[in-house]
């Protein structure tokens, strides 16, 4: 028996067995892969996650001068 990662301890957490069926699920309904191994694929995901400037969320001083009328 394997020994698991400090701060776990007992069975493993039904929770996560439960998150990785609902993705094998949705992939395969889906048909794609479960993991991405492509770099031009990770690389075009990176760049859509990207934060872009005008998609930048307000800090509070700016949304609350935005508020004054």
């Amino acid at each position: 028996m394997g020994r698991r990662p400090a701060g776990r301890s007992g069975p493993r957490d039904d929770r996560q067995a439960r998150i990785e069926a609902w993705v094998a699920r949705s992939c395969a309904e889906q048909g794609v892969p479960v993991k991405i191994i492509d770099r031009r694929v990770l690389a075009q995901v990176a760049e859509l996650l990207r934060e872009r400037p005008s998609q930048a969320r307000q800090n509070g001083a700016r949304r609350d001068s935005s508020k004054r009328l």
